[in-house]
């Protein structure tokens, strides 16, 4: 038994099943949006007399490791965490960062409802690193270009007779 072993449903609503939104995810974005959904928090309250479900939908936190609980690879959960902000499903509400026990905390957003209108109000999750602290940024600068590894000059190319072989020996 895990820690990430959830006992919800999920309510996923017609309205998400035919937005465009919806449409431009990935497999894995659907997953961790599917869960997202299913870490939201909810009460039933009196509204108009009647009951009503409603959604606690902020300081929803989802770690790297409950992504590798899932079966969803580091570079495919960043993505999908990435395109979720992109298309208006999520909001970052903390950034984490590297320091240990700091993780990033997420809100469910309603932004979704205008991607690709003129109304979609745009966000781009943001790194976690300063651009050049990361790993790819150093990784980047071990790599030289082919002119930089050449230790000298090039070499002029030499034709050689057909009466003579490779080593430029010259045949009777």
């Amino acid at each position: 038994m895990s820690n990430f072993n959830l006992r919800r449903d999920v309510l996923l609503t017609w309205e998400i099943l035919d937005s465009e939104a919806f449409k431009a995810l990935s497999t894995s974005a659907i997953r961790v949006l599917l869960r997202f959904l299913q870490k939201r928090t909810w009460e039933k309250r009196k509204v108009k007399g009647r009951k009503k479900i409603v959604y606690s939908n902020d300081a929803l936190a989802f770690t790297y490791a409950e992504a590798a609980f899932l079966g969803i690879k580091n570079t495919a959960f960043y993505e999908s965490i990435r395109r979720l902000v992109e298309v208006g499903f999520i909001d970052v509400d903390h950034q984490g960062g590297c320091y240990g026990k700091d993780y990033s905390r997420y809100s469910l957003s309603e932004r979704w409802r205008d991607y690709g209108t003129d109304n979609f109000k745009k966000i781009e999750k943001k790194r976690s690193l300063q651009r050049g602290l990361d790993v790819r940024s150093n990784m980047m600068k071990k790599i030289k270009a082919p002119t930089e590894i050449r230790s000298g000059l090039l070499q002029k190319s030499v034709v050689m007779a057909e009466s003579h072989d490779r080593q430029g020996n010259a045949f009777p």
